[in-house]
Parts: C-alpha cells; structure tokens; sequence
C-alpha cells in the first residue's frame, strides 16, 4: 500500500477551527472521553443539525480531501462512513464533491446485521475501490480501526481516513508514557494514513494568537491535558 504523508494548508486548519468555536461546535470545559478521560473540550457533532452548518463542514472535508489527492494520496473511488456519526459527513462530503464537478461513490456500516431485503452490514459497494474514511475525531480510533477491518473483509482498499480532528493522544490501551498517538499508532500497524483537517496543536495556536485571559485559560488546560494524555506525533 502506498504511504501518504500530507499536511494541510494552515490557512485550511485555522479557519476551520475558528469556523468549529463560533458555531460552538468545539467546547470548552469538563468532558468525559470515551476512553474514560476528563477532557477540558468537546467536538459536537451533534452542533450539525441544520443545512448551513452541515454544508460548510461538507466544504472542508471535500477540499482537504481534493488537497490530499493533490499532494500524492490515490485518488479517492468512493467515501466510507462509520455509523453513525460517519453517515452525515460522507454525504455531505459527497454533495459537496458533486458541486466540483467530481462524482464519488460512499458507504457506510450498520451498527447490526441485517438479516433480511439485502441483508449484510454495510450499505453501498466497496469491492475494488479505493476508499476514504470519513469521522469527526480521533482519540482512541476504535471506530477507524474497525472500517479498515470491515473495508478490507468486503474487498475494499481502504487508502486513508480523514476526520475533523486529531486530538493526538495515545490509545487508552497503551500505558506507556510518551508512547505514539493513536492515530499514528494505527498507520503503524495498517498501512493505512491518518489525515486532520485539524488537531489540537493547531488549535493551541489558534488560542496562542488570542490575548484575552478566557483564552490563556483555556489553553492552559489544554497544554496540560496534552501534557498527561498526549502521544509522540
């Protein structure tokens, strides 16, 4: 499989988290991760429940995605979403793609098998394909780890996944201190690369640059929880 390194412009990572905490869909304050952690922020996706907010976030994905293609990732057949917050974003990802003139197939899993009509636990054709998967987030990369593994069962070639954000930290699994975040541990074991939008050392930036001290505050606790929970990038 062929390895692809690419980073996004920083105009692309800075805008899309200014766009994230004005629409309140990045929160601050006390959160629980599903790997058990007490996290000072939050993404929302819940915060995309109408047409505006899930068109532009359609608009982001589908430009870092083109960007990916551009600077030397296999071009993209068709997009994977893990249910079920996966479902949104590769439909809306598609229609955005479809406004470029650029025609995509997308899939998506359910969370049980279907036993009757089609049947099966995936939705959409993947066979033969070269396929992107579409999240929101990275943290332990359970929901990732899991579509490669149903996309390469159902004869797909999974080439990379794409989300909103990559929070950097290491998987709940691994104790060791320092050790690689998840989302490279991932590309370690699969193959497969892991592409942000953005992370959340972008997003230290972004505070970096605001001088109020509600921001200083906030970046704080951010630095600190990257301090404890981060991993090697």
């Amino acid at each position: 499989m062929k390895k692809t390194l690419v980073t996004f412009p920083k105009k692309l990572n800075k805008n899309f988290l200014m766009f994230a905490i004005s629409n309140n869909i990045l929160r601050f304050g006390k959160f629980k991760t599903k790997a058990g952690r007490s996290s000072p922020y939050f993404f929302d996706m819940g915060k995309f429940s109408n047409s505006k907010l899930l068109f532009f976030l359609g608009e982001y994905y589908s430009q870092a995605l083109l960007n990916a293609e551009d600077n030397g990732m296999e071009k993209v057949d068709c997009l994977f979403g893990p249910a079920y917050k996966g479902i949104p974003l590769i439909c809306s990802t598609a229609i955005s793609l479809s406004n470029k003139n650029r025609l995509i197939d997308f899939a998506y899993n359910r969370k049980e098998e279907k036993k009757h009509g089609e049947r099966g636990n995936i939705v959409g054709n993947v066979l033969g394909k070269n396929v992107l998967i579409i999240d929101d987030v990275i943290s332990a990369g359970l929901s990732i780890s899991k579509s490669i593994e149903i996309i390469k069962k159902e004869g797909g070639n999974p080439i990379g996944a794409l989300v909103a954000l990559d929070r950097m930290e290491t998987m709940p699994t691994n104790q060791i201190k320092k050790s690689f975040c998840a989302s490279k541990e991932i590309t370690r074991r699969t193959g497969v690369p892991i592409l942000a939008i953005s992370n959340i050392k972008d997003l230290l930036t972004v505070l970096e640059e605001k001088k109020s001290s509600k921001k200083q505050s906030k970046l704080k606790m951010l630095q600190t929880y990257l301090d404890e929970w981060g991993g090697k990038n």
